[in-house]
């Protein structure tokens, strides 16, 4: 039971550094006042003249949640190998970030870098909260 709660308790975690990092991606690159996010082809047409970096911050929000997360996750965890619970965080951010590409379209090379995004820096946070070597 306490391990699910360290993955729950990752999750929460890593929803809040990601809301953090989109926060200041949006001070610094906001979205036009009249952009209708019900309407796929202006989302589309907006991510066709978006800055490279404005788009950049939706991968590294992924990245940072996944990695505060895991390093949560694994902290919080009971038993040997804790670091593993870095890398359910980090799967779980997936599957929310494969279901936002899903729902609202992105540039092909959003798709490509989400994967590296959420897994990899899963798995360093889970190796930085791991309390002990495994």
């Amino acid at each position: 039971m306490r391990n699910l709660l360290a993955v729950v308790l990752g999750v929460v975690v890593a929803v809040l550094a990601i809301s953090l990092v989109e926060l200041v991606g949006h001070s610094l690159y906001p979205l036009p006042a009249d952009l209708r996010l019900d309407d796929a082809r202006a989302i589309r047409a907006y991510f066709a003249d978006a800055p490279c970096l404005a788009l950049a911050f939706v991968p590294l929000a992924w990245a940072a949640g996944a990695f505060c997360g895991g390093a949560m996750a694994a902290a919080a965890a009971a038993g040997r190998r804790t670091r593993r619970f870095g890398v359910v965080v980090g799967a779980v951010i997936l599957v929310a970030a494969g279901m936002n590409l899903w729902a609202i379209p992105h540039p092909a090379w959003l798709v490509l870098v989400t994967p590296l995004a959420c897994l990899l820096p899963g798995w360093l946070g889970g190796a930085v909260g791991a309390r002990r070597e495994d």
